[in-house]
């Protein structure tokens, strides 16, 4: 029995070694996990400056003036970080879609993949999520410079947009290219003029979706939904959502961060 017991004595010891080693690894580890996976945003923060945070809520466009009286409108899940010293520096901090009219006055929009600074009198729209890849940016009105907001290993050069002019920025495979569309779209994005002309139902969806910055998930058999047709300016997702169930016969459920319609 002596020996039994010295020989279990030094296993516990070690096992009690490995544990201790195990878990501050794990506690490294979920701390640099932390620390790489922390908010873009956060990390473009200047740590001496405070920052007041506009949210844009589910389904709906969140209209907003900056401190200059600069008008924003602000879309779905998107955040808007104003610094308190935006008089002095006029820079914002923009994670998702938001529209900025700065015809009164000069503006620098960063995300984590571009930042668009005005040249004159601007109207532009800019739209950049964390967690996506991807960035889009329209100029309406005046002369806009855009910029990759992270080091290129292949092109730093800035692209300077004008009315009609398009940014398509990918962070991924390191590529930002200057496109034309068509202004027309812009403004009726701006007027919120949603209309559906016979429109099949998963595209009437998938335009709902660009729309409103909105996942929506459709689940079972759509062969009987139809169409779509409708105007619908003005509206929050929702209420389109409800005028479409009438015909098409579905249910739908808003969660936080998405909509789910069930056939």
């Amino acid at each position: 029995m002596p020996s039994k017991q010295s020989n279990s004595t030094p296993l516990n010891k070690w096992g009690y070694i490995i544990l201790l080693i195990v878990l501050f690894a794990a506690a490294i580890l979920t701390l640099l996990y932390r620390k790489s996976a922390r908010p873009v945003l956060q990390r473009l923060h200047d740590k001496n400056i405070t920052y007041k945070t506009y949210e844009g809520t589910i389904g709906t466009r969140t209209k907003i003036m900056l401190p200059d009286n600069t008008p924003v409108i602000l879309n779905s899940h998107s955040r808007l970080l104003v610094p308190s010293n935006f008089a002095q520096q006029r820079i914002v901090l923009l994670d998702g879609e938001a529209y900025f009219d700065s015809t009164a006055h000069p503006i620098t929009v960063k995300t984590n993949i571009v930042t668009m600074s005005t040249q004159a009198p601007s109207i532009f729209k800019l739209r950049c999520f964390e967690a996506q890849q991807g960035a889009t940016a329209y100029v309406l009105q005046g002369q806009v410079k855009v910029v990759k907001s992270y080091h290129s290993a292949t092109d730093n050069q800035p692209e300077i947009l004008g009315p009609g002019n398009m940014i398509l920025a990918n962070k991924e495979i390191d590529l930002m290219e200057k496109e034309t569309y068509h202004p027309v779209d812009m403004e009726v994005w701006r007027q919120e003029k949603l209309m559906f002309h016979d429109e099949p139902f998963m595209n009437a969806v998938h335009k709902l979706e660009d729309w409103y910055s909105t996942e929506i998930y459709v689940e079972g058999d759509v062969s009987g939904a139809g169409n779509v047709d409708g105007d619908f300016q003005g509206k929050t997702l929702q209420e389109v959502m409800d005028e479409m169930k009438k015909t098409a016969k579905f249910v739908y459920k808003v969660k936080k961060d998405k909509i789910v319609v069930e056939f």
